[in-house]
């Protein structure tokens, strides 16, 4: 609600002044009154009313006087005076307004005028005071802006600002919460820590409110509004603003304040703030930057003198040398070069941790050897879990273990020294004083534990490398001794004695076939010879294997008493592997060495096993060699078939002795297939065959001789593929080939009375199977003459035979012929032709429906012949029909036909007598198995469905609408 207006009415006069007032008051005005000049500035220096109604004369100062002062008062806020005389002179009217008088009324006064110029100058006053408030507010801004603008560092900027804030607006504290960082941070003008937690007022105090919502919050009355939280001197508080800062839809914090007067902000006040804010953020998140850029750097320099210091230590890391110099160098090189007190290395000894090396301003000479048991202490507790373990008071630390001077020991860090596959030991730093070590700490021992891991690892490495050079110098000496024997008994024992030297033991043992070989100093004790030869019965395996405690495995229970008795309690066992055949094992006495049996060492032992494995496969296939070698001339001498074996250079290696007898041929020499001359025929058959794929028909060669031999090529290759030769094999087949041209011919003169000469020879050359019953999808066309019965009785039968019915079906099968067709047979007047048989071709359909037209059309010539020969009209029929039919020779042992069985043959018969002379009667079927892309060059014109013989549906079909002469008979 609009509080109204504030009116001073200055007259000497009671009775004007009691009226002006009930009239501005009955208009609901709030008035005041003054009786004189003096009185009413010494009011005016208290209250700044909205109006001045003011008579000119008044006793003492004139009220001229009165308005010439109040307008001298730069500080004073604008106040509209009117100045009411019963002067009517201009003189007096000039002279008020010089005096700084904004309006003039004469008395007697009307009272609607009076009050109509009341609301103009309230009107103007408004306008002022407003000007002037936002004179004031750019003021303020441009004023606080330059505070914002004036430095980077946050610190020196909020101060400040906010100090200034508090000033201008007249409030008791302002505020900042800062959420740009992590935590939030808080800035107050009276450099005061809030009582309440921060988070509390994050999450439910005006702030929070302000911040969640992205919006200006007023609280009139604090202790009427629930979004102000009291604690501590917040009770005091009143009234508060706040006002979120965003920037780019980021919000950065929020401004509040404080005043201990309820309702003392108002929305004018938060316009200011937003005004503010807004101004504000730029500025906010410069110095939020500056600071994180400052802290980055400083960071990046400290790091930097750590990187530093860290490459001084890892140039030592580098060099090669052994576990424990490289300890004692790292201790102390981190102890001078980061200041630590007290600095201790401990690797692992077995489960325990063992103290190594040692740094630190003490004597400590007596902390070597230092053992801690397995997950004790802070340093096993770290190991354990891989991970650093900070220690801040070890006193108040249950898993403390004392180790080095335990009495100046305070705070302890403990760093696990490992890499991915391994945890070495610990890297442990301790201090006499509480809490001495930071996650910065923490970071720089976990990079110097990680690498002195990489250099323990290293050191390690290169010591097996340097015994595993000498063991792969003896393992190769072995492989060259090994491959210069061919006798069994020497191999063996050579590669005992080689394995004992190898792995420094005493008792090794190479076990084939039940047979043990062991190095000379071994034969003194045969007791493990015997044993070995046991183990290796009893014990099956693929790959290398340790065997720590011989009690322990169940496999080896019935032999504790052997190996007890031959002094063995630890075994490492090889196979010895050839393919997927166990030629045998090594056998080796691990007793009280199983520790150097690691994977390494199984790793090398597998290699020597798969060596003598392959030396014992590779005497083994030279013994099979051998020996298919000679069953191989013996089968070569006795084959009757003459074989020849051709390198890959096309020369001849080999010729058995039928080939020498047969062929005349002698390829001792190795003659190229070039020299054989007199068998040309032969030379080019075995080159042709060079890479030929062998499922395709071998070659045939006639000899001078006349004999003729099919030459069958298989290739030989090696197991990596390549082509080592080829081996050929000759087999005479003068014969066969005799008895397959007569049973050619004899199917070509039983063929050509079906199809025509050109499709016998397809299927003569494509090598079908002629005969045998088979089901498939053919076309049949069926032809007949009409009123035969009539022309039997006119014509005598020598004449129906001669000049009609041989000439009727010399021109069918002509026609059929044409067209690839096959006569399936003559009945009387009839003839049975078929499409798919016994070669099938894709337009199958067509040819039938071109064939039909075709054999109508030579009908019609032959038709005149006899109409002017015999003086008969005959006509024929036509039908066509397609369907699933069984093809080949049917009938008894002693008589066979080639025909076709099937319902279709049914259909084309019955379509064949719907048909009238001239006319091709199709079935929808045919017409359906057409190519949609094949274009018929006549019409095919549906017909009326008939019901055909032997049919239970109605059976759609069509006419061929080709242009011919329709006869009938």
């Amino acid at each position: 609600m609009t509080e109204p207006a504030h009116i001073l009415i200055v007259d000497d006069d009671p009775n004007s002044r009691r009226m002006l007032q009930l009239l501005f008051s009955g208009a609901g005005y709030r008035v005041s009154t003054a009786g004189s000049g003096e009185e009413a500035l010494a009011y005016l220096d208290l209250v700044n009313p909205d109006l001045i109604l003011m008579d000119l004369v008044l006793p003492g100062m004139s009220g001229q006087e009165v308005t010439a002062r109040l307008k001298a008062d730069p500080q004073r806020p604008f106040i509209p005076i009117i100045l009411i005389t019963g002067q009517a002179g201009p003189e007096h009217k000039i002279t008020g307004l010089d005096a700084g008088a904004d309006d003039f009324v004469v008395k007697p006064v009307e009272v609607g005028e009076l009050l109509a110029r009341a609301r103009v100058m309230l009107r103007l006053q408004r306008s002022q005071r407003s000007l002037r408030a936002e004179q004031r507010k750019t003021e303020l801004l441009l004023h606080l802006s330059h505070h914002l603008n004036a430095s980077l560092d946050l610190d020196e900027l909020l101060t400040e600002f906010l100090d200034e804030l508090t000033d201008a607006v007249g409030a008791v504290r302002a505020s900042i919460v800062l959420t740009i960082e992590e935590p939030p941070r808080f800035y107050s003008s009276t450099r005061a820590v809030p009582t309440i937690p921060l988070d509390d007022l994050l999450r439910g105090g005006i702030v929070g409110w302000a911040l969640r919502e992205r919006q200006p919050a007023l609280v009139r009355d604090t202790r009427e509004d629930p979004r102000w939280i009291a604690g501590g001197a917040q009770h005091l508080v009143r009234s508060a603003a706040a006002v979120p800062i965003i920037r780019e839809e980021r919000v950065l914090g929020a401004i509040t304040l404080v005043h201990h007067t309820p309702g003392y902000f108002t929305d004018e006040h938060l316009d200011l703030l937003g005004s503010i804010a807004a101004q504000s953020a730029i500025a906010l998140e410069n110095a939020a930057l500056f600071r994180l850029t400052r802290t980055q750097k400083e960071l990046l320099e400290r790091r930097n003198r750590e990187l530093e210091r860290i490459n001084q230590v890892s140039q030592h890391l580098t060099e090669l040398m052994r576990p424990d110099q490289l300890l004692r160098l790292v201790t102390h090189l981190v102890q001078h070069t980061f200041g630590y007190p007290l600095v201790t290395a401990l690797l692992h000894e077995g489960e325990d941790l063992v103290v190594r090396a040692v740094a630190g301003s003490i004597d400590l000479a007596s902390g070597i050897g230092v053992r801690v048991p397995a997950g004790r202490g802070i340093v096993g507790w770290a190991a354990a879990r891989r991970e650093p373990v900070n220690v801040p008071d070890v006193r108040r630390d249950e898993r403390f273990f004392p180790t080095i001077s335990p009495s100046r020991t305070r705070s302890e860090l403990a760093v696990p020294i490992m890499t991915a596959r391994e945890v070495f030991g610990v890297l442990a730093v301790m201090s006499p004083t509480e809490a001495a070590f930071d996650a910065n700490d923490i970071r720089l021992l976990g990079t110097l534990a990680g690498q002195l891991g990489i250099a323990l690892d290293n050191a390690r490495l290169f010591e097996a490398e340097k015994r595993r050079v000498r063991q792969l110098d003896q393992v190769n000496n072995l492989s060259v001794a090994l491959t210069a024997q061919l006798d069994v008994a020497d191999t063996m024992r050579i590669a005992a004695e080689a394995i004992a030297a190898i792995f420094g033991i005493e008792r090794c043992a190479v076990v084939l076939a039940g047979e043990a070989r062991l190095p000379e100093e071994a034969d003194t004790r045969p007791s493990f010879a015997v044993a070995a030869r046991a183990v290796a019965g009893a014990v099956r395996l693929r790959e290398p294997a340790l065997i720590p405690a011989v009690t322990a495995e169940e496999r080896l229970v019935a032999l504790r008493p052997m190996l007890d008795a031959a002094g063995i309690d630890a075994l490492a066992l090889a196979p010895l592997l050839a393919g997927n055949r166990n030629a045998g094992m090594i056998v080796i006495d691990a007793s009280g060495q199983h520790d150097a049996f690691g994977y390494g060492e199984l790793a090398l032992l597998e290699t020597i096993a798969s060596l003598i494995g392959q030396v014992v496969e590779n005497t083994r296939l030279y013994q099979q060699v051998e020996d298919e070698r000679r069953t191989l001339n013996a089968v070569l001498d006795g084959a009757a078939d003459p074989i020849l074996l051709v390198g890959p250079d096309d020369r001849l290696l080999l010729a058995n002795r039928a080939a020498g007898e047969r062929l005349a041929l002698d390829a001792a020499a190795g003659q190229p297939l070039s020299a054989l001359a007199q068998h040309g025929a032969l030379a080019a058959a075995l080159h042709r065959s060079n890479g030929a794929d062998r499922h395709t028909a071998p070659p045939e060669i006639t000899l001078p001789a006349g004999e003729t031999f099919s030459v069958s090529v298989a290739p030989v290759r090696g197991a990596d593929g390549k082509l080592l030769g080829r081996v050929a094999v000759l087999q005479n087949i003068t014969a066969i080939k005799e008895l397959e041209r007569r049973e050619q011919e004899r199917i070509r003169s039983i063929f050509q009375r079906y199809v025509s000469p050109e499709v016998v020879e397809q299927v003569l050359a494509g090598g079908f199977a002629f005969g045998e019953p088979v089901e498939r999808d053919v076309v049949v066309v069926f032809t007949d003459l009409r009123d035969y019965t009539a022309l039997t009785e006119g014509l005598a039968p020598q004449v129906l035979v001669e000049r009609v019915l041989n000439r009727y079906f010399t021109v069918v099968t002509e026609v059929l012929h044409r067209y690839e067709g096959t006569v399936d047979k003559f009945m009387g007047d009839g003839m049975l032709g078929v499409f798919g048989t016994p070669i099938a071709h894709a337009d199958d359909p067509a040819r039938s429906l071109l064939a039909a037209v075709d054999i109508q059309r030579a009908f019609a010539a032959l038709r005149a012949q006899w109409q002017a020969e015999l003086g008969f009209s005959i006509g024929m029929g036509v039908g066509v029909a397609c369907g699933r039919a069984v093809v080949g020779n049917i009938g008894s042992a002693r008589r066979l036909d080639y025909t076709v069985i099937g319902d279709v043959v049914n259909t084309a018969n019955r379509l064949c007598g719907v048909a009238r002379a001239g006319q091709v009667i199709v079935s929808y079927h045919v017409v359906e198995s057409l190519d949609p892309r094949w274009t018929p060059p006549w019409p095919l014109r549906p017909l009326d469905r008939v019901l055909l013989k032997g049919k239970t549906e109605p059976h759609q079909i069509y006419e061929v609408a080709y242009a011919s002469a329709s006869g009938s008979g």
